[in-house]
C-alpha cells in the first residue's frame, strides 16, 4: 500500500472522531445554555461566535500550515476542541459559553484547512477525487453521528457529561493523530504576500470558493428553515428529522461514487455547476411538496447534489493550486461554508416571516442559480484539472 494512502486513511480516521466530537456539541448547547437561563438570543450569540471566530481565523489558519506544516495545525486543532469541550460543563451563563465555544472556532478553524490541504497532498495522481470523496464521507459521517450521539448522553446522562464525552472522543483522535507522519511536499514555501498574491489572481479558486457560498448558502436555509415550514404542515419532530437524516445519509454514501466518477471523466466545472442548479431547484421546491414522501425525494436529491458538487470542489481546489498555497486555498474555503450559512440563516429569515416559506425558499433557490452563473462566469473554459504532480514524501 502506498505510503499516501495510509496517511489517507489515517486522515479520514481523526475526520470521524473529531467532527462526532465536535457536533456532539451542536443540538446540546442550546439546550445546556436555556436550561441555565439563557434567553434565545444569546443562545443565537453563543452558536454565532463559535460561526465568526471560525470564518475569520481559517484563512490565517490556512496559510500557517502551509508554512508549519499541516501536521502542526490539525494536531493543534483537535487539541483546542478537546479543551474546550472539557470546559464547557465549567460554564453555564452566556458570557462565558460564548467565549469558550468561540475559542472552540478556532480549533475547528486551524484543523479543516489543514486536513483538506493534507488530503490533496497525499492524494495519489489520477485519484484527487476518490481521495475527497473519502475524506468528505468521513466528515458527513461525523456530522450525523455527533448531534445522534451528544443527544443520546444528554438525554440518558446529562448535558455536562455530553460535552466530556465529546472532549474524550477528540482527545482519542489527538492521541491517534500522533502517528501522522510529516509530508515532505518538496514545494518551497511562499511568502504571504506572494502566496496571497498567487490565490487571489487564481480564478478556479475564486470559482470553487463562490459555488462554497452559492451551496452552503442553500444548506444553511434548509437547516434554519425546514424544520418551521414542515412543522406548519403538521409533520412531527422525528419525522422531520429523519427527512434530514435521509439527506445526510445520501450526502455520505454518494461521496465516493462520485469521487470515482469525477476521476473517470476526468472534469470538475460541469459537475459542480449541475449539482449546485440540482440543489438550487430541489430547494425551492420544498415548500411546493404535498407530502411526507414528496420532502424525503427532495431531500435526497439534494444530498446527492451536494455530494456530487462538494466532491468536485475539493479535488478542484486543490487541483488549482500547489502544496504551497494550498492551505491558503483552503481556508477560503472553510471561509466561505461559514460565510454561506450565515447569510442563508440572518437574510432569509425576515424573508420567510414576512412572505412565507413559499417565497423564502424561492429566494434561496433563486440566490443559488445565480451563484452558479457568477461561478461558471468566474470559472471560465477550464474544464479538465492540470496534470498531477508528483505525489510527497512522509518523512521518517
Amino acid at each position: 500500500m502506498r505510503q499516501g494512502d495510509k496517511v489517507l486513511g489515517l486522515v479520514c480516521l481523526l475526520t470521524l472522531l473529531h467532527y462526532t466530537g465536535a457536533y456532539m456539541r451542536v443540538p446540546v448547547l442550546p439546550l445546556y445554555a436555556t436550561a441555565h437561563g439563557a434567553t434565545p438570543t444569546q443562545v443565537g450569540l453563543v452558536m454565532g461566535a463559535h460561526m465568526v471566530v471560525a470564518a475569520i481565523s481559517a484563512i490565517p489558519f490556512g496559510l500557517a500550515s502551509d508554512r508549519w506544516g499541516r501536521r502542526t495545525l490539525l494536531l493543534g486543532g483537535m487539541a483546542l476542541s478537546a479543551l474546550t469541550s472539557l470546559l464547557l460543563p465549567l460554564a453555564s451563563l452566556p458570557p462565558g459559553l460564548m467565549v469558550i465555544y468561540g475559542a472552540a472556532g478556532l480549533g475547528v478553524a486551524a484543523f479543516t484547512p489543514s486536513v483538506m490541504s493534507l488530503v490533496g497532498d497525499v492524494a495519489a495522481p489520477g485519484a484527487m477525487a476518490r481521495a475527497y470523496g473519502w475524506y468528505t464521507m468521513a466528515l458527513y459521517a461525523g456530522f450525523g453521528l455527533g448531534p445522534i450521539l451528544g443527544g443520546y448522553v444528554a438525554q440518558g446522562w446529562s448535558e455536562r457529561a455530553a460535552f466530556v464525552v465529546a472532549g474524550i472522543i477528540i482527545a482519542a483522535a489527538l492521541a491517534a493523530g500522533g502517528m501522522l507522519p510529516r509530508v515532505e511536499t518538496g514545494a518551497a514555501r511562499s511568502a504571504p504576500l506572494a502566496a496571497f498574491d498567487q490565490v487571489r489572481r487564481n480564478r478556479r479558486v475564486w470559482a470553487g470558493w463562490i459555488a462554497t457560498v452559492s451551496g452552503l448558502g442553500l444548506w444553511g436555509a434548509i437547516l434554519t428553515f425546514f424544520p418551521l415550514l414542515a412543522r406548519e404542515r403538521g409533520i412531527l419532530p422525528l419525522e422531520i428529522g429523519l427527512v434530514l437524516g435521509v439527506q445526510a445519509f445520501v450526502n455520505t454514501a454518494a461521496r465516493v461514487p462520485a469521487g470515482w466518477l469525477l476521476d473517470r471523466t476526468g472534469t470538475r466545472r460541469p459537475y459542480v455547476l449541475g449539482g449546485l442548479v440540482a440543489a438550487a431547484l430541489a430547494t425551492a421546491l420544498l415548500p411546493h411538496a404535498s407530502g411526507r414522501a414528496d420532502f424525503v425525494l427532495l431531500s435526497a436529491v439534494i444530498g446527492a447534489a451536494f455530494a456530487v458538487t462538494f466532491v468536485a470542489v475539493g479535488a478542484a481546489l486543490s487541483e488549482a493550486t500547489t502544496p504551497a498555497t494550498r492551505g491558503l486555498a483552503m481556508g477560503g474555503y472553510s471561509t466561505a461554508i461559514y460565510i454561506g450559512m450565515g447569510l442563508a440563516s440572518i437574510a432569509l429569515g425576515p424573508v420567510m416571516a414576512g412572505w412565507g416559506y413559499a417565497a423564502g425558499f424561492t429566494l434561496a433557490g433563486a440566490a443559488g442559480v445565480l451563484g452558479t452563473f457568477v461561478t461558471a462566469v468566474v470559472w471560465g473554459r477550464a474544464l479538465k484539472p492540470p496534470p498531477p504532480s508528483p505525489p510527497p514524501r512522509a518523512a521518517s
